[in-house]
């Protein structure tokens, strides 16, 4: 079974006579690029799918319950933190709430994935966790900003922290994060969404480990202020995740390039020596590992023959030296 499908269509205009031809990864429907969907020419690999199937499953249920074990801390957290006037509980359980949104996120994406591309959704729903992601950085950037500001009342009229019961919550979700860290370890580790999700858990055990220094510097010199500074601390640590989610979802939802595409032309140029040039290049993503790319290649006339054999070759070292698995190569003759 072909690995790829190919059309082309001859164009004659008063100029040069040019070729257009799309390929994509697969034979079926646009999906994102990925080690079980590595196909190649001349096997069959329907096998490859029920793996892919498998280990998304699996992926599925992992971030469930890490999620739902996310979900039971946070609540505690700012629950515990609300009753004993502890905003570094706070604003940890509010840090909490951004790694349950990411998992919630990576595992409502695995469900909508698998809905086929339709004739109004041609790319399949693949961007509406990259939409959900931006949403999701506004609303933790809101949180960070309201953490700071009850932070300097604090500081200004110091309220008694409660230390006890806090430093238990506090050890808890040190506890949770761990065990949650170690849950997301299993899932598929190439996914980028799993891997910000298990970072994410260590800079929110990293959080919690603060919270207890802290709650220990009070118990044994009364210093209560430091409980404010380190939700100040925390929020600037939201504050730096939520950016960088934003900065990066926006550039998606813009149709930023993921790749230096004059790294793309000088690549396609040198390794290729009937191009002569790469024009109108285009290269944009859909969603994690899916990558998306369009341009005119201008190829000398004397390799005319070699056309279709030369698309294909291009659109599999682009696929291979860059991850893009959706190229879309118009040929022109010089």
């Amino acid at each position: 079974m072909s690995s790829a499908h190919t059309h082309d269509h001859k164009h004659h205009h008063g100029h040069d006579d040019h070729v257009h031809a799309h390929r994509c990864p697969t034979s079926h429907a646009h999906q994102p690029l990925d080690a079980e969907t590595d196909h190649h020419h001349g096997h069959d690999h329907g096998h490859d799918h029920g793996h892919h199937h498998e280990y998304r499953a699996k992926d599925r249920s992992l971030l469930l319950i890490a999620f739902a074990i996310t979900v039971a801390m946070m609540v505690a957290e700012i629950v515990t933190g609300w009753l004993t006037h502890s905003l570094a509980l706070i604003s940890d359980g509010v840090h909490m709430f951004t790694h349950a949104f990411a998992l919630g996120l990576s595992w409502a994406a695995i469900l909508l994935a698998a809905r086929p591309a339709s004739g109004m959704k041609t790319f399949g729903y693949y961007r509406i966790e990259v939409v959900a992601a931006f949403v999701n950085g506004v609303t933790v950037l809101l949180s960070a900003i309201w953490i700071v500001v009850e932070a300097v009342g604090r500081i200004l009229v110091t309220q008694p922290v409660e230390i006890g019961t806090t430093l238990i919550v506090a050890v808890l979700g040190l506890v949770v994060n761990i065990i949650t860290g170690a849950i997301l370890l299993r899932a598929d580790q190439e996914n980028l969404n799993i891997r910000s999700a298990v970072l994410h858990m260590v800079t929110d055990a990293l959080s919690s480990v603060a919270i207890i220094i802290g709650l220990v510097v009070i118990h044994f010199t009364s210093w209560h202020v430091i409980d404010p500074l380190i939700a100040v601390l925390v929020a600037a640590l939201i504050t730096k995740w939520s950016w960088s989610l934003l900065s990066d979802s926006l550039h998606v939802l813009l149709e930023g390039s993921p790749i230096d595409t004059e790294r793309v032309r000088a690549h396609v140029k040198a390794r290729f020596p009937e191009v002569v040039d790469l024009h109108d290049l285009h290269v944009w993503q859909i969603s994690q590992r899916f990558n998306c790319l369009t341009a005119h290649v201008l190829v000398s006339r004397e390799y005319s023959q070699q056309g279709q054999a030369l698309i294909g070759r291009i659109s599999h070292d682009l696929k291979h030296e860059f991850g893009i698995g959706h190229t879309t190569l118009q040929l022109e003759w010089q």
